[in-house]
Order: C-alpha cells, then sequence, then structure tokens
C-alpha cells in the first residue's frame, strides 16, 4: 500500500468508480450517476478513493444517515445527516483485492471523524464474511428487514459499535 494514494473521492472519479461498481456488484444493485454522485455532493469528506499509479483501485461511499433506515437503492440524496456512518458501497479493482484496499478506506475515513461511534450498512452479494472479519455484526432487527429486501434476497443490514 506504500505506492498507493488515499484521497477524497471526486466526481472526476465516476467514470472508473462506476466501472468498478459495475465489475463488482449486480446491476440491479448499480447507482446511476446522478445518485453516485449526490452521495459525494452531500458527504465529501465521508467518500474516499484509492488509486495506485493513476487508477483507481477502490472507492468508499459513505455519509452520516439515520441508524436502521437504509437508503433505497439508486436513490439521489439531498442531505446527509443523522447518528450513524452509513456504508453505502465499498469497491475494489479485482486485481486489488486481497491487498488491504477496502480496510485502508474504511481506516481513512476512521480517521477523518474520530466521533464515529456506530456504523451500519447493508452487506450484498455475499459480503457478510467481509465486514465480520471487520467487527461488523447481523442488525435484521425489526422494520429494517422490508428496506433491505430492496437489495436482494441475500442482503444483510449489519452494524459495528465504537466504544
Amino acid at each position: 500500500m506504500a505506492d498507493s494514494l488515499i484521497r477524497p473521492l471526486t466526481p472526476a472519479d465516476l467514470p472508473a468508480a462506476l466501472a468498478l461498481q459495475a465489475d463488482g456488484y449486480p446491476e440491479a444493485l448499480w447507482d446511476g450517476e446522478e445518485a453516485f454522485v449526490s452521495r459525494i455532493a452531500v458527504a465529501p469528506d465521508w467518500c474516499w478513493a484509492l488509486e495506485r499509479e493513476g487508477r483507481l483501485e477502490g472507492y468508499l461511499l459513505s455519509h452520516p444517515w439515520t441508524s436502521m433506515s437504509p437508503p433505497v437503492p439508486d436513490t439521489t440524496l439531498e442531505r446527509a445527516e443523522g447518528d450513524i456512518w452509513y456504508i453505502h458501497d465499498l469497491s475494489t479493482a479485482r486485481a486489488a483485492r486481497g491487498r488491504g484496499v477496502g480496510r485502508a478506506l474504511l481506516a481513512a475515513c476512521e480517521a477523518a471523524h474520530p466521533q464515529i461511534r456506530r456504523s451500519e450498512l447493508v452487506a450484498v452479494d455475499g459480503a457478510e464474511p467481509f465486514w465480520r472479519r471487520l467487527g461488523w455484526r447481523p442488525a435484521m432487527i425489526g422494520p429494517v428487514v422490508a428496506k433491505v429486501a430492496k437489495y436482494g434476497p441475500a442482503a444483510i443490514y449489519m452494524a459495528r459499535d465504537w466504544g
């Protein structure tokens, strides 16, 4: 990771980020350009990019949000406020997987926001084991179950608390 640059994700990264998204997620979970850029616009200091040799190898799309209330996929956000760190998307290029890109992006966001006390996300497409290794646990309770169903039958709502 020494030759990598972690920096804020910007709208200029959109073509490369959308390519990573298309390579890493089922089409039903893709965010369109407008939805993707809206997350950067409303929470620029919560969205990160990892670049190596001028290529985007991974990105983190996240924002403050209301606990137990995941946004509907491919929706445009007009605001980002709430009591938790919501991780909307963490994507890594296939060639970079297993090299700590995701962990590095999460660490960058955590370092920028030491006030974080809770994080929530929807694990999709078999990602639950990855998130478990990092400390997130299933939180499929109450009304969140119906909301998570919009992310597909295998989606799992997960949460992590910091002491």
